[in-house]
């Protein structure tokens, strides 16, 4: 049977076992997964370009074919558009039931994010002046170790860092054997580097929000540029029906969200993006920002603040994204 097939004999909830096994993040980001099933379900399939997704058990050996590893592998699905894998035929060749390898799927289909314009990790690239000095301090430390003479200029496919499959063995192998003062140097670095990247982050949400909201403006979201740390979550409205976008939203945080992740962070800003076409009254929200409410009721919260944006990308859905800092 093809993916969409799969997908349709089966409710989320019986892949949560499973998925919880794939990886140890997946725990934390059931929320996204179930978003991500759900649009999936309510997609068209498109072109399979004559693949089927395979998928079986890899053994991973050294040298002298000792087995190192064994894992579920879902082949032709990672990177690839949702539209495309939703059409291939699902082959099964492991001993696993088909919730186990629909999970398995699953988890390879969001590997590079959890929407189907993240489907693919070539349009990770710099989208301001720190997200680009992070790239190039992560280009720089990569040309240390793949023995590549760093550009005084890369383009975007070198600030990719690509290396064939050997090189990257070669590479890993001398980073895995550098001394004691290249340990520290890179330590340095990749906490410059995740420095960088969260300000990155950080500065496009705010030109984001500043650039489609209605009610507020820089002072607003300027505390955020003296945050000791920062993170942010993002919930869509999967659903089919206008009128449950919130209730959706709200049913997903309840059910697979989990709360206390919000715990190590004092001040929120909750951002309700929807299009210009299929806006939402006030009252409609009310049990849902009640919610955010409620979860974030720490005695240490100094700030919360309710915006909303029109923001053309959204199409029929609702999409809350929930800034927490400290």
């Amino acid at each position: 049977m093809t993916l969409k097939d799969l997908l349709l004999k089966y409710e989320f909830d019986t892949l949560v076992p499973d998925l919880i096994l794939t990886d140890k993040p997946a725990k934390d980001n059931l929320y996204a997964f179930k978003e991500a099933f759900d649009e999936l379900r309510r997609m068209e399939p498109g072109d399979p370009h004559g693949e089927e997704i395979v998928v079986d058990m890899e053994v991973d050996t050294d040298d002298d074919g000792n087995e190192i590893d064994r894992y579920l592998y879902a082949s032709h699905c990672g990177g690839d558009f949702w539209e495309a894998c939703l059409a291939k035929e699902v082959v099964i060749k492991a001993d696993v039931t088909e919730t186990c390898a629909l999970a398995q799927i699953l988890w390879h289909m969001t590997f590079w994010g959890f929407t189907p314009e993240d489907e693919s990790f070539w349009g990770d690239m710099p989208r301001n002046k720190y997200e680009m000095k992070a790239a190039l301090m992560n280009y720089r430390q990569f040309c240390n170790y793949a023995r590549i003479k760093p550009k005084r200029n890369p383009d975007e496919h070198d600030l990719l860092c690509a290396l064939p499959v050997e090189g990257w063995d070669e590479c890993q192998e001398r980073e895995a054997h550098c001394n004691r003062t290249k340990r520290m140097r890179d330590a340095r670095q990749q906490r410059i580097i995740e420095c960088l990247e969260q300000k990155g982050k950080i500065q496009c949400l705010k030109d984001r929000m500043l650039a489609y909201a209605w009610d507020y403006d820089l002072a607003d979201v300027k505390y955020l540029d003296h945050a000791e740390t920062a993170c942010v979550y993002d919930f869509y409205s999967r659903t089919s029906s206008i009128n449950d976008r919130c209730e959706y939203i709200l049913t997903n945080m309840k059910e697979h969200f989990n709360a206390d992740l919000l715990k190590d962070y004092s001040d929120f800003f909750f951002l309700f993006e929807l299009s210009e076409q299929t806006p939402f009254h006030i009252s409609e929200v009310s049990l849902l920002v009640e919610y955010l409410y409620s979860i974030t009721d720490f005695p240490e919260v100094r700030w919360r603040r309710t915006h909303y944006a029109l923001f053309p990308e959204t199409s029929d859905d609702i999409h809350l994204i929930i800034v927490c800092s400290r």
